[in-house]
């Protein structure tokens, strides 16, 4: 169930993500589905990526106070493997 807009997809639909806890904990892609830890899932789609960081839906589904998203890429010409990029280089 994607964390956003709460409808469900098949998992081929939907990037999981999770959370590297270091120093400052940050959310990354979980391309390969195997990182430890709790885990959510989102449409691979800006409106849900913009809609999650509206509602704070990162640090809820992580459990994690104060845990904000990464800005998603623009609209037009969305790509996961750009957001991936953006949010591995942080």
């Amino acid at each position: 169930m994607c964390i956003a807009c709460r409808r469900r997809a098949p998992r081929s639909q939907l990037l999981r993500l999770a959370v590297l806890v270091t120093d400052e904990p940050r959310i990354v892609v979980d391309a390969d589905r195997r990182l430890p830890g709790r885990g959510a899932w989102i449409h691979d789609s800006a409106a849900c990526w913009k809609k999650a960081r509206a509602k704070r839906a990162f640090s809820t589904a992580f459990k994690v106070p104060g845990l904000s998203g990464p800005e998603p890429v623009c609209e037009e010409g969305w790509d996961h493997r750009k957001q991936v990029s953006r949010m591995d280089s942080v």
